[in-house]
C-alpha cells in the first residue's frame, strides 16, 4: 500500500489547522458568554432593587450602597484622563505621520509601543511615589492621591491608544487627497487642517473612545492614585479631592465581601455596569470604523 502523497498530508494538516482555529474560536465565545452570563445573573439582582442604589453614601458596614459617588469617580478621573490625553496623543499622531522624519517616527511608535506594555501596578507606584508627594508638595494638601493623580498617570496610559490609532487614521488617508488640495493650491498645513484630519477624524473619534474604554476600567493604578474616599466633592469639579472609582471598590470589597450578600451583589452591579459601558464604547467605536472610508484605519 502506498503512502500518502504530500498534497494529501498537506490537506490533512490543513484540516487540522482549522478543526484546531474553530475549536479555539468556539472555545472563546463559551468562556465570554459565560462571564457574560455570571455578571449579569449577580449584578441584576440589586438593579431590580434600586432602594439599595439610589443614594450618595457607600457605606458598606452600614448597608448603604449607594453608587453616585462610585460612578462620579469613574467619570471624572475618566474625563480629566482624556482632557489631557486627547491634544497630546491626536497631536503627536500628526507629528508620526506627516511631520516627523521617518526614523524619529519609528522611534516614537518604539517608545508608544514601549508604553503601553508598562505594567498597570508600575504606573500605580509611579503615581503613589511621585505623583501624589509632588501634586501634595504643590497643592498644599496632606495627601496627594486625588481625581487630579489618578487624571494624570491614567492620561499617560492612555496615551498609546490615541497615539497609535489616530497615527494609522491619518496615515491611511489616501495620498491623492493631498495632491489634490496641494494641486488646487493649499499649502502643507492647509491640507492637513482641512483634508487630512477631516478625512481621518472618524478612525480618531474612534481611538478617543477606545481610550475611554481603557481608563474607566482600569484598576490598580487608580486604586493607589485616587484616594479611595466614597464621597462627592464640593464643588464636584474639584480635582484636587479623593475619589473612589468603581475599579477601585471592586478590587478593594471583593475579598471581604460576604458571599451572596448585599455588598457582594453592590459590587456585582459595578462590575455588571463597567461590562455595559465598555460594551458599548467598544461597539460604538468598531461601527465608526465601519462607516469609515476602506483603509482608513484597522484595529
Amino acid at each position: 500500500m502506498s503512502s500518502p502523497s504530500f498534497f494529501q498530508r498537506l490537506l490533512k494538516v490543513r484540516e487540522g489547522g482549522e478543526a484546531l482555529t474553530l475549536a479555539s474560536a468556539f472555545t472563546s465565545i463559551l468562556i465570554f458568554a459565560s462571564i457574560l452570563v455570571f455578571t449579569i445573573h449577580e449584578g441584576s439582582w440589586m438593579l431590580l432593587r434600586p432602594q439599595y442604589l439610589l443614594g450618595a453614601r457607600w457605606q458598606p458596614e452600614y448597608n448603604r450602597y449607594g453608587l453616585l459617588p462610585l460612578l462620579y469617580g469613574s467619570l471624572i478621573v475618566t474625563a480629566g484622563a482624556l482632557a489631557i490625553s486627547t491634544p497630546i496623543g491626536v497631536a503627536s499622531a500628526i507629528f508620526i505621520s506627516e511631520v516627523a522624519p521617518r526614523w524619529i517616527g519609528e522611534v516614537m511608535e518604539a517608545a508608544v509601543e514601549t508604553l503601553a506594555a508598562i505594567p498597570s501596578i508600575i504606573y500605580g507606584f509611579i503615581a503613589y511615589f511621585f505623583l501624589a508627594p509632588w501634586i501634595a508638595a504643590v497643592f498644599h494638601l496632606p495627601l496627594g492621591r486625588t481625581a487630579l493623580t489618578a487624571s494624570l498617570i491614567l492620561s499617560i496610559m492612555t496615551l498609546p491608544t490615541i497615539i497609535s490609532i489616530s497615527s494609522e487614521a491619518i496615515s491611511s488617508v489616501p495620498m491623492a487627497y493631498r495632491e489634490a488640495s496641494l494641486a488646487l493650491g493649499a499649502d502643507r498645513w492647509q491640507t492637513l487642517w482641512r483634508v487630512v484630519l477631516p478625512a481621518a477624524r472618524l478612525g480618531i473619534f474612534a481611538s478617543i473612545l477606545l481610550a475611554f474604554g481603557r481608563a474607566i476600567g482600569e484598576t490598580i493604578a487608580v486604586l493607589m492614585a485616587s484616594g479611595c474616599v466614597a464621597a462627592i466633592p464640593n464643588p464636584p469639579w474639584n480635582l484636587l479631592s479623593p475619589v473612589y472609582p468603581m475599579t477601585a471598590a471592586i478590587a478593594i470589597g471583593m475579598g471581604e465581601a460576604e458571599f451572596r450578600g448585599l455588598h457582594y451583589y453592590a459590587l456585582y452591579t459595578l462590575a455588571l455596569i463597567l461590562l455595559c459601558i465598555s460594551a458599548l464604547v467598544n461597539n460604538t467605536a468598531r461601527l465608526l470604523i465601519r462607516k469609515a472610508p476602506r483603509g482608513e484605519v484597522r484595529i
